[in-house]
């Protein structure tokens, strides 16, 4: 097997792409951000679809004006069911009553 070598700073040291793309071109990486804002319907429509086998995100949901920490279990229709963080009991919730959901840890 023939390998060819390639005259580029990246092939010195331990150096990685990141690092080759900012010296040698004008693209500034920092400062661009990548994100997908999406409103609490849509957020709670995505994360109903998980499927089975994947771990559920603990997120922070804003309801009623009120912060609750836990897992969305499942949807129907208008309503969600949120296993709270610290509780084995899965409490229902309708879509009207909530404001914002943060994903915290996935």
């Amino acid at each position: 097997m023939d390998v060819k070598k390639v005259d580029l700073p990246c092939a010195v040291g331990k150096q990685n792409i990141h690092n080759m793309l900012k010296r040698h071109t004008n693209l500034n990486l920092d400062e661009k951000k990548f994100s997908t804002s999406y409103t609490a319907e849509e957020l709670v429509e995505l994360l109903s679809r998980l499927p089975a086998f994947a771990p559920k995100p603990v997120c922070k949901f804003i309801i009623n004006d009120r912060t609750l920490f836990g897992k969305l279990e499942h949807k129907k229709e208008s309503s969600l069911f949120i296993r709270h963080k610290f509780g084995k009991k899965v409490v229902q919730y309708h879509m009207k009553q909530l404001q914002s959901v943060d994903i915290l840890k996935y």
